[in-house]
This record gives structure tokens, C-alpha cells and sequence, in this order.
């Protein structure tokens, strides 16, 4: 059976009620009909019902559905994207041992480790995308992290290669592999040790729900996941699983919409007036298309845009006025969004000490013609403005 039909068909064996959709069960409390049956419930705690926080219907269906969509053994759903990459530090370090993490990597997770994994005695590293990780892993390094390509600015990395250097060390890795989805990149098969996905994207893919997820290859990584999720005191709703699975069922079809729009657009901006750099690794002219091409069975609807530096006071003039953008900083759902980006700010590296505002942009479910007619549009009036100003 083929992944987008396992996907439409998930095992909810165990209920006793035939339907086509997974029932929510609103419940905190399990009742038990023996005291030995209560007094034995923590048995049930990796993959039955001892309690509402540790497991339901919805929940089990859905950890059942993403390791299908991983290639895992085992998968486990946390309350965000952000709580999976917490749960995965925390459960892989410890005082005394070090971390390294891209400076391409998303925001919130390289701020969480300067505030909460440096003062717990962790040694944190940031490290260029393009970095030769082998010459940076030190006695320490317990976990190194990978995301491809990087948060706003596109950087891919050689996943496989940093598999090699880290495992030989005796390091762990762990990807945030969300803009491709596993559809477009199954983290696991390259090595990966910890496959983090933001459901409250593409997955869920309404942008009506937070949700995350830990997919493993073995029961001894779930379980280490598992005991840490419970002393951190995560749970998910059984709503918000619901919503999540009714979304995974259109998740292949939605994705080839939009990934497919995306790169449409991405070579429609590329060597537009006002614009300098289109950066998506499906184009052929991206420094990152090689290594997209070798590892990525897919891509994603995201990418970013350098805009012509001249022009850069007129930046809000372009974007506020859009009429089909929407400014937001997710991305993955039906509308298509654009966030603006200081990447002076964002990166050390003086790569981008010359360029013009990056802008990030989403691409949702509209009409790709539509979305280029606002785009254009709002090119014309970021360099419009500018010449106006001038006169």
C-alpha cells in the first residue's frame, strides 16, 4: 500500500466505532473496572490509555499516522514545533555536554538555547550552515542539529555528510525537516536520529493548530522521549489531533499545489527589477540546488526573496499594501504569507552584510496568477516610491 493511502486509512482498529474519522474523546480521567488493572496501568503509558495527558484515540491514531509519513518506528506529538525541539534537547543532553546548532536554524530554537540549555551547564555552539561539522564536534558533543534548507535564508546542508562526521564521534543528530515535509525529505532515511516536524504547518495545514512532532527509528529513543515528555508535562488535545489528522489527509495534494506554485513564482521573481536574489534551492542557479537534488524528493511552498538595497526605505509601501499577502510569520496553510527579515541581524556571517531587506514568502492555495499580479504590483510601487522620494 502507497503512503498517501496509508495516510487516508488510519488504523483506529482498537475503537469500537467503524467510522471513516477518528472520534475525539474529550477525557482526562481512564476508569479501570479491577484494582489491578489500575494499580498495572502505567503499563499502558507508551502506547495505551493510562491517563488522559499520556494518551487517547486521537493521539495514538495520530502518532501511528506520522511514523507512516516518517518511515519510523516510532513517533511521538507534542503542543508545538518549539515543545518537539525542547523535548529532543532535553532529552538528549545534559549538564556537561555540547550542542551544535546552525545559525541557519530557527529562531526560537538558537534563543532557547542561549536561555534554557546554556544555564542548565550545556555547552552551546553555533555553527555556519556550510561548516565542515567533523572540525567542530569536540569530547563533549553529545547532539548536533540540522536544518534544511535554513530559516529565511535558505541555506541547505549536507545532511548525510554531518550524519557521518556526527556519528563517528559518537554525537547524535537531530533535523527540524519541516519545509519539504516528509514527503519531500525523510529525515530518518539519511541518518537522522531525531526527525522534528511542525505540525502547525504543512500537516495540519489550516493554521488553526500548534502541534509538533518526534519521529525515531527505535523503541529505545521513543521510550528516553516518552519519560521526558511526561516530566515536562506535555500532552495534546484530542481537538487538536482531530484537526491535525483531517489535514494529513490532504497533505500530498496540497503539497504538490503549493510547492509546485512556489517554484512558479520563485522563476518568475528571479532577475525582476527590484529584485536581487530569488533564493530556493529548487532553482537550478541556487548554490543549494545539488545537494536538493541528491537528497530531496520534493520541495516546499517557502522561500525568500533579496530585494534591491535602493530601494530598502520602501519596504512597507511593497508589503502592507499587498491585497492577497497577508503578513505573518508562519507558513504552510491555505493563505500565502510574507514576513520581512533583517538577516544582518539574524546572522553573524558577513554574507549578508550588503544586501538589501529579505523578504520570506508562503505561498498558500490561491491562483498562482493572482499571486503574481500582487507581487508585480507590489514590486512596481516598492521602486516607484523610490523614484518619487528622488524627485
Amino acid at each position: 500500500m502507497k503512503r498517501d493511502t496509508k495516510l487516508l486509512h488510519v488504523d483506529a482498529s482498537d475503537l469500537p466505532f467503524p467510522a471513516l474519522t477518528v472520534p475525539v474523546h474529550r477525557g482526562s480521567t481512564i476508569v479501570f473496572d479491577t484494582v489491578n488493572e489500575f494499580l498495572d496501568r502505567h503499563r499502558a503509558f507508551y502506547d495505551g490509555y493510562a491517563y488522559g495527558l499520556y494518551g487517547h484515540p486521537a493521539l495514538r491514531a495520530l502518532e501511528k499516522a506520522i511514523a507512516t509519513l516518517e518511515g519510523a518506528e516510532k513517533a511521538l506529538i507534542t503542543p508545538s514545533g518549539m515543545a518537539a525541539i525542547t523535548l529532543v534537547n532535553l532529552t538528549a543532553l545534559q549538564a556537561g555536554d555540547g550542542v551544535l546548532i546552525p545559525t541557519s536554524a530557527y529562531g526560537p530554537a538558537r534563543q532557547a538555547a542561549d536561555a534554557l540549555l546554556a544555564p542548565l551547564g550545556i555547552d552551546v555552539t553555533f555553527y555556519p550552515p556550510d561548516a565542515d561539522v567533523s572540525t567542530l564536534i569536540s569530547y563533549r558533543t553529545r547532539l548536533v542539529w540540522v536544518e534544511a534548507p535554513g530559516s529565511f535564508g535558505m541555506e541547505m546542508q549536507d545532511v548525510p555528510a554531518i550524519v557521518a562526521a556526527a556519528h563517528a564521534r559518537g554525537a547524535e543528530v537531530a533535523a527540524d525537516a519541516t519545509w519539504a515535509s516528509p514527503l519531500g525529505f525523510q529525515a530518518l532515511s539519511h541518518g537522522v536520529d531525531y526527525a522534528v516536524q511542525a505540525l502547525s504547518k504543512y500537516v495540519s495545514g489550516h493554521s488553526d493548530v500548534l502541534m509538533g512532532s518526534v519521529a525515531v527509528a527505535d523503541q529505545s529513543r521513543f521510550r528516553r522521549l516518552k519519560d521526558r515528555m511526561k516530566a515536562l508535562g506535555y500532552g495534546v488535545s484530542p481537538d487538536d489531533c482531530y484537526l491535525t489528522l483531517r489535514g494529513l489527509g490532504t497533505l500530498s495534494v496540497r503539497m504538490d499545489r503549493q510547492s509546485a506554485t512556489a517554484l512558479e513564482l520563485a522563476r518568475w521573481l528571479d532577475g525582476r527589477d527590484g529584485v536581487t536574489r530569488v533564493l530556493h534551492p529548487a532553482l537550478v542557479n541556487d548554490p543549494g540546488h545539488p545537494i536538493w537534488l541528491r537528497d530531496f524528493a520534493g520541495a516546499g511552498s517557502v522561500f525568500s526573496v533579496l530585494l534591491d538595497p535602493r530601494y530598502s526605505n520602501n519596504l512597507a509601501a511593497f508589503l502592507e499594501q499587498l491585497s492577497i499577502f497577508r503578513i505573518g510569520a508562519s507558513w504552510g496553510g491555505l493563505h500565502s504569507l510574507v514576513a520581512p527579515a533583517d538577516m544582518r541581524a539574524m546572522r553573524s556571517s558577513s554574507n549578508w552584510a550588503d544586501t538589501g531587506p529579505l523578504v520570506r514568502i508562503s505561498i498558500g492555495l490561491e491562483a498562482a496568477e493572482d499571486l503574481r499580479d500582487d507581487l508585480e504590483l507590489g514590486l512596481e510601487r516598492y521602486m516607484r516610491q523610490f523614484e518619487n522620494a528622488a524627485q
